[in-house]
């Protein structure tokens, strides 16, 4: 009896050890634990980071290759150690960096709204994105020219800031631009009549190098004799505005008179002399068909007339006889020096104006041959060397070549409701 209960005894007092032993190593498993890690968004996950001391055999039960860090985030995870125990915990992928960007250096009239600030700062980068881009001290008020540095604050979705300073050149300007040489038009009343409404005109402003100029010309009916006024307008960077009118007279026209652009008078002088030069010419241009008479005629013209700029008016046939004679004019000589010979030879053809008039107006000749209307001109200056002769519209198209093309027959190769690519002028 004696022996029987030293050995359950013994069991019990070994059972009690193995207990005790149990509840103390599940215990200070949990206290080595880190139940949440929190690491900054683009770092490694590792599992050294959910012990105090790390267990040897520590591992993610939890595939963590398919948790992108860049990314901020919570996920649950579960992690296996000390070869017995596999636990819950929390990993948060936090972005605690500030955002990166560059000053973009801005150009700024006082008189015009200041810029959004997002457009002021540029190759921004942050890891969680972009919340909001201001200005630090909201929108500048600056009233004198002079140069700033205008904070702009860049915040990310976890409100980390970075201030960026901007320069901004501030310029004061009030003063509208100057024109030069506007003066009255008198022309015909030919319906062929064409008015350059920028010649002998300039225009200049203090800051801005290309102001924004148009010409309103609603108001003028070409063809009806009467006086009709015309209004220049010039707009620069700051929004300043000058207008200033000047009047079209449009006269009844006889055959003495005449403009660029119109009147025929058939006993002249100027008119015999022309035709005559021409029909001259034609016989000694004339090819074997009329498409090789025609390229005949614009390469003589090419290489004979010399470009100089002519101030006075002039009747297309008298534009034609300084060509033949002097050898020299601006397109409109060109133009009609070509137009004389093509109608000498029994070419159709027809007049092509520059559109929208922009400084300076530009003429050449749409020629019909082989049964189509082709662009040609033969005009020679600086940045005009080449012979644009049979062109369909996208081979002359471009910005001296602008024309509407719902005034013209349909050319080879374009549509009826063709119309050139333009400058938006509408809204100054």
């Amino acid at each position: 009896m004696h022996n029987f209960m030293g050995k359950v005894g013994a069991v019990v007092y070994c059972t009690a050890i193995i207990t005790a032993s149990v509840a103390f190593t599940i215990k200070d498993a949990d206290s080595n634990l880190n139940r949440t890690v929190v690491i900054e968004a683009g770092s490694n996950i590792k599992v050294e980071d959910f012990f105090k001391e790390c267990p040897k055999d520590a591992k993610f039960v939890t595939d963590t290759s398919v948790i992108d860090t860049n990314i901020p985030a919570v996920y649950k995870l579960k992690v296996f150690y000390d070869e017995a125990f596999e636990k819950d915990v929390t990993l948060k992928i936090e972005d605690h960096t500030a955002p990166k960007g560059i000053a973009l250096p801005k150009n700024q009239y006082a008189s015009l709204p200041w810029p959004d600030a997002s457009e002021c700062v540029g190759c921004l980068y942050d890891l969680s994105g972009i919340a909001k881009i201001e200005y630090l001290n909201g929108t500048p008020t600056y009233e004198y020219t002079g140069d700033y540095m205008v904070p702009v604050v860049i915040t990310d979705w976890y409100d980390n800031k970075t201030v960026i300073n901007v320069p901004f050149h501030v310029t004061d300007d009030h003063n509208a631009p100057l024109f030069y040489g506007i003066h009255d038009i008198t022309i015909g009343s030919s319906e062929d009549a064409v008015i350059d409404y920028y010649s002998g005109i300039t225009w200049k402003d203090d800051y801005d190098e290309e102001p924004k100029v148009v010409v309103d010309t609603s108001k003028v009916r070409m063809g009806e004799p009467g006086s009709y006024v015309i209004t220049y307008k010039a707009v620069d960077e700051a929004g300043n505005i000058r207008k200033q009118d000047a009047t079209v007279t449009i006269k009844e026209e006889t055959f003495e008179e005449g403009v660029k652009g119109g009147g025929t008078s058939w006993d002249t002088p100027v008119h015999k002399e022309v035709y005559r030069i021409a029909e001259e010419l034609v016989s000694q241009l004339r090819g074997r068909n009329e498409t090789e008479t025609a390229k005949n005629i614009y390469n003589w013209v090419h290489s004979n007339v010399f470009y100089v700029s002519v101030k006075e008016t002039q009747t297309f046939e008298e534009a034609a006889l300084r060509g033949f004679t002097k050898h020299n004019g601006d397109c409109f000589n060109y133009y009609a020096t070509c137009k004389i010979l093509l109608d000498t030879a029994g070419i159709e053809n027809m007049m092509v104006v520059r559109f929208p008039i922009q400084h300076n107006g530009h003429y050449w000749n749409l020629v019909k041959m082989d049964g189509e209307w082709y662009h040609c001109d033969s005009t020679l200056f600086d940045y005009h060397w080449e012979v644009f002769f049979k062109c369909t519209d996208k081979e002359i198209g471009d910005g001296h070549h602008r024309f509407d093309g719902s005034m013209l027959p349909v050319r080879s190769g374009g549509v009826p409701e063709y119309i050139t690519d333009q400058e938006k002028t509408d809204n100054i």
